[in-house]
């Protein structure tokens, strides 16, 4: 399975500091600008060609330590796309590593919820194979062991 992961730039933000850390090729990361823009048109030359199964977006989130929050999500006005991509193999492999994980349909209304919207609909107006979820993690100094939950993805 060839996984595309994402997170936001930014020398303190959890997401970018969590992509650092998996350990994949660089072709497989996408380090997105923290413009609405241009993020989405990053992630749409990235996966246009249909060559990724999954993509697993990150962003930051004031939640507490030991949380993850799985966004089933993206909406825009009064239009949403739900991902479909089966979460619950994901969840259940977090809670095994007594992280607390919580289904949430909001994915909020800033950058993250701008790039899973307009990926998930990008997504389906070119009927790519790709599923994509996207994911919350704690701020960065709400994160006791970054390594270690990086080795989770």
């Amino acid at each position: 399975m060839k996984v595309l992961y994402t997170a936001f730039n930014g020398k303190s933000n959890s997401s970018k500091v969590l992509l650092d850390n998996i350990d994949v090729e660089e072709s497989n990361k996408l380090y997105l600008k923290n413009s609405f823009k241009t993020s989405v048109e990053q992630l749409k030359n990235k996966i246009k060609n249909n060559e990724y199964d999954l993509i697993i977006s990150f962003g930051q989130a004031p939640i507490d330590s030991n949380t993850i929050k799985i966004e089933t999500n993206g909406s825009y006005d009064k239009e949403c796309y739900e991902t479909k991509y089966d979460y619950s193999k994901l969840k259940e492999k977090l809670e095994e590593k007594k992280l607390t994980t919580i289904i949430s349909k909001d994915a909020g209304n800033y950058l993250c919820n701008n790039i899973y919207y307009n990926g998930l609909k990008y997504i389906k107006e070119q009927n790519l194979k790709s599923k994509m979820i996207f994911i919350h993690i704690p701020e960065i100094n709400n994160i006791k062991d970054i390594k270690k939950l990086s080795n989770l993805f």
